[in-house]
């Protein structure tokens, strides 16, 4: 059986290649894999880094910082893991394989062979960042060391998804099947948070002297008993990749492949849940849609009924429909809760936090959370696609509705509009409440309301038009917008989004002028007298064009998609 899966992959690749080779005739796929390879070049060798050595950085700390980011890696693994992507097999491979005379083990090595397509592609990108000649590791040792890390790293991540989705079927009656594997996650965990907890006030005081300072307090504080035991098997696995000589390289390289070893046998234990996890994982996959009520998949309740905060009206707008079902297939209500419970013990911790300790851990936090804002306003309308980007490919059930044009458009634009909009008020929150007890930051804390409060109105418009430009390339260029929720991967797909976001930014700047001229007008002329507090008055005077601009783009954009037929060049992905 495993020749049959062997040709099965080969074919399955090589019909792909061929596939995306004859997608290079057209035009759209040739410009989106020339700028995908170009914005590569540019970073794999343009950007390349020069050795350690001449960096004037130490190995054994760039060991560390790595060893760091694996072990973030596996606890988000744990944490956030998403079972539909580790476990999930194609329709068509449920149907065939899982009835058939195929064992566990086998459906477990064949979606561990398909996993090494993907695995080889980044260990070549990243040989091609990591190496150089003078770095004194040949290419090809290299690229076998960033090959075991990758590879380690998927083996977690699938056994970590058998362990998530075993406790979730079984509930606590499965406890003693996983008693190992939590053990050792339970433990890890503790580690982290003791030996946070016990470096924080030198790390924070490192970080207020500046970075040499900070990277020489989190070499320090890996010293201790706890992080040393803690880093040490990702230290194992990340050290062949930073070796410097083949001497080094080969006695770094039994530990880390001890370490694949125990990975592997680990995911092949588990072979007696596999098929049930990965059986669901397929069917969530194949139907992202449920009934909300019953939510069932494949005979089994998946979810609870819609809560009554949620439920649909029997009045209202008419659009609302549409925004209430788009609003339910991109979150699911246990996440919702789950998100809202972290998201108030992140703002209450770190409220508390930029009081304690000069704030510097809860300024770090306030960085991240405000640098995570900017990267969701700038690429989110490529993440959040909860709109006609789906929809679209039911433009006949779309058309059959008794609804305006304008009415579906801007119905599904606002969906993804308010995803987006929640999303980045959260964290903006979170930034305002880090920086909180910050009594020297400028500007100060009343200007910083003020900012909030200007955002809390601004938001919700600039998504509105940054994914109504998104959705109105999928009307007009239906073609040259990849349609679905699933995102197609490789260089042209990355080109092809960085078509986009191009035009969208260009866009969406000239969209902004107008509102932009008006609101600085009002800022500028009340400044004198309000300061910043001048925001209040100056967003509403922006906001007001924006909404009028928005408002002619909606019906002439209404106005397309009645005329628009079913099936017309549409690009499935």
């Amino acid at each position: 059986m495993n020749g049959i899966f062997h040709y099965l992959v080969w074919r399955t690749t090589r019909n792909r290649v061929a596939g995306q080779l004859r997608q290079l005739r057209q035009p759209r796929y040739l410009a989106a894999l020339v700028l995908g390879l170009g914005y590569l070049w540019v970073i794999v060798v343009q950007q390349r880094p020069t050795s350690l050595a001449a960096a004037g950085v130490e190995a054994g700390l760039v060991e560390l910082l790595a060893a760091v980011a694996v072990l973030g890696a596996v606890l988000w693994s744990w944490i956030f893991g998403a079972e539909r992507r580790a476990l999930g097999f194609t329709p068509a491979e449920v149907t065939f394989l899982f009835p058939g005379p195929v064992s566990r083990r086998e459906l477990i090595g064949f979606k561990l062979l398909k996993t090494q397509l993907v695995i080889l592609l980044n260990a070549i990108l990243w040989t091609a960042v990591l190496s150089r000649d003078r770095a004194g590791l040949s290419t090809w040792l290299r690229a076998a060391s960033v090959w075991v890390l990758l590879t380690t790293l998927s083996l977690h991540r699938l056994g970590a998804s058998f362990v998530r989705t075993s406790l979730r079927e079984h509930g606590w009656l499965g406890l003693p099947h996983q008693a190992a594997s939590l053990f050792v996650v339970t433990v890890v965990l503790a580690a982290a948070g003791w030996s946070i907890a016990d470096a924080a006030t030198a790390i924070a005081a490192g970080w207020s002297l500046g970075i040499a300072e900070f990277l020489g307090a989190l070499r320090d504080a890996a010293q201790g008993t706890a992080p040393r035991a803690l880093l040490y098997p990702f230290e194992l696995v990340v050290k062949p990749v930073a070796v410097g000589t083949p001497g080094e390289w080969l006695r770094a390289m039994g530990p880390a492949l001890l370490v694949l070893a125990l990975h592997y046998v680990w995911v092949i234990r588990w072979d007696a849940a596999f098929e049930e996890a990965a059986a669901e994982a397929s069917l969530r996959r194949a139907a992202a849609l449920t009934d909300p009520r019953t939510g069932r998949i494949g005979g089994r309740a998946a979810s609870r009924s819609t809560p009554r905060f949620l439920r649909l009206g029997t009045k209202g707008w008419s659009g609302g429909a549409i925004v209430w079902k788009n609003l339910l297939a991109a979150v699911r209500f246990r996440r919702v809760r789950g998100g809202a419970i972290a998201l108030g013990l992140a703002a209450v911790l770190l409220a508390v936090l930029s009081f304690y300790g000069e704030g510097t851990l809860a300024e770090l936090a306030g960085w991240f959370t405000l640098t995570w804002a900017g990267v969701v306003l700038v690429v989110g309308p490529q993440w959040v696609r909860n709109d006609l980007r789906s929809d679209l490919l039911m433009l006949d059930l779309l058309r059959a509705y008794p609804l305006r044009g304008s009415t579906v458009v801007s119905a599904e634009v606002m969906a993804s509009a308010s995803v987006l909009t929640a999303l980045q008020l959260s964290l903006l929150l979170l930034t305002f409440l880090a920086f909180l007890g910050n009594q020297t930051l400028e500007p100060g804390l009343g200007a910083r309301s003020a900012l909030f409060l200007g955002a809390l109105v601004s938001l919700p418009l600039l998504n509105f038009h940054s994914v109504l430009i998104q959705n109105g390339a999928a009307l007009l260029f239906p073609a040259w917008v990849p349609l679905g929720r699933d995102r197609a991967g490789g260089v042209e797909a990355l080109g092809q989004s960085m078509l986009l976001i191009i035009g969208s930014a260009v866009l969406l700047s000239a969209i902004l002028l107008l509102p932009l001229a008006a609101g600085g007008a009002v800022f500028l002329v009340l400044r004198t007298h309000l300061g910043l507090w001048s925001l209040i008055p100056a967003v509403p005077a922006a906001a007001g064009l924006l909404v009028l601009e928005g408002a002619v783009i909606v019906r002439w954009l209404g106005r397309i998609f009645e005329r628009t037929e079913p099936g017309a060049g549409l690009a499935v992905n």
